[in-house]
Protein backbone atom coordinates (compact mmCIF):
# COMPACT_ATOMS: atom_id res chain seq x y z
CA UNK A 1 0.00 0.00 0.00
CA UNK A 2 1.41 3.35 -1.05
CA UNK A 3 0.37 6.28 1.17
CA UNK A 4 0.71 9.89 0.05
CA UNK A 5 -0.95 13.28 0.28
CA UNK A 6 -1.57 16.02 -2.26
CA UNK A 7 -3.08 19.48 -2.16
CA UNK A 8 -6.43 19.73 -3.89
CA UNK A 9 -9.91 21.24 -3.72
CA UNK A 10 -13.50 20.23 -3.06
CA UNK A 11 -16.97 21.73 -3.37
CA UNK A 12 -18.48 24.34 -5.66
CA UNK A 13 -16.21 27.06 -4.22
CA UNK A 14 -13.08 24.95 -4.83
CA UNK A 15 -12.13 25.01 -1.14
CA UNK A 16 -8.42 24.13 -0.74
CA UNK A 17 -7.60 21.03 1.33
CA UNK A 18 -5.11 18.26 1.86
CA UNK A 19 -6.13 14.97 0.24
CA UNK A 20 -4.89 11.77 1.91
CA UNK A 21 -4.50 8.79 -0.44
CA UNK A 22 -3.89 5.05 0.05
CA UNK A 23 -3.15 3.31 -3.28
CA UNK A 24 -2.98 -0.46 -3.73
CA UNK A 25 -0.90 -2.36 -6.28
CA UNK A 26 -3.83 -2.65 -8.72
CA UNK A 27 -4.33 1.13 -8.94
CA UNK A 28 -7.35 1.49 -6.66
CA UNK A 29 -7.06 4.54 -4.43
CA UNK A 30 -8.92 5.22 -1.17
CA UNK A 31 -8.88 8.94 -0.41
CA UNK A 32 -10.26 11.49 2.03
CA UNK A 33 -10.17 15.26 2.31
CA UNK A 34 -8.66 16.53 5.55
CA UNK A 35 -11.28 16.63 8.30
CA UNK A 36 -13.78 14.46 6.40
CA UNK A 37 -15.31 11.16 7.52
CA UNK A 38 -15.99 10.23 3.88
CA UNK A 39 -13.43 7.82 2.46
CA UNK A 40 -13.94 7.14 -1.25
CA UNK A 41 -12.37 4.71 -3.71
CA UNK A 42 -11.45 5.55 -7.28
CA UNK A 43 -9.21 4.30 -10.07
CA UNK A 44 -8.67 7.88 -11.33
CA UNK A 45 -5.29 9.59 -10.95
CA UNK A 46 -4.97 11.76 -7.85
CA UNK A 47 -2.29 14.40 -8.37
CA UNK A 48 -1.38 17.83 -7.00
CA UNK A 49 -4.19 20.31 -7.58
CA UNK A 50 -6.90 17.65 -8.01
CA UNK A 51 -10.54 18.72 -7.69
CA UNK A 52 -11.96 15.68 -5.89
CA UNK A 53 -15.46 16.52 -7.13
CA UNK A 54 -14.34 15.35 -10.58
CA UNK A 55 -13.10 11.92 -9.45
CA UNK A 56 -15.24 8.91 -10.43
CA UNK A 57 -15.83 7.09 -7.16
CA UNK A 58 -16.63 3.38 -7.23
CA UNK A 59 -17.01 2.76 -3.48
CA UNK A 60 -17.34 4.72 -0.26
CA UNK A 61 -16.84 4.24 3.45
CA UNK A 62 -17.73 6.43 6.44
CA UNK A 63 -14.95 6.60 9.04
CA UNK A 64 -15.72 6.70 12.76
CA UNK A 65 -13.82 9.96 13.13
CA UNK A 66 -12.58 12.75 10.83
CA UNK A 67 -9.46 11.88 8.82
CA UNK A 68 -6.60 14.26 9.64
CA UNK A 69 -3.52 12.22 8.70
CA UNK A 70 -2.29 9.40 6.49
CA UNK A 71 -2.23 7.12 9.54
CA UNK A 72 -5.92 7.81 10.24
CA UNK A 73 -6.77 7.09 6.59
CA UNK A 74 -4.91 3.79 6.74
CA UNK A 75 -6.73 2.86 9.94
CA UNK A 76 -10.15 3.73 8.46
CA UNK A 77 -9.34 1.83 5.26
CA UNK A 78 -8.29 -1.29 7.17
CA UNK A 79 -11.59 -1.55 9.09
Amino acid sequence: MKLYEVQGTYGSHKTPTTIYVAENSRGAKWYAAKGSKNVNRTFDDIEEGVDIETLRDCDTHIANQPINSLEELEEAFNH
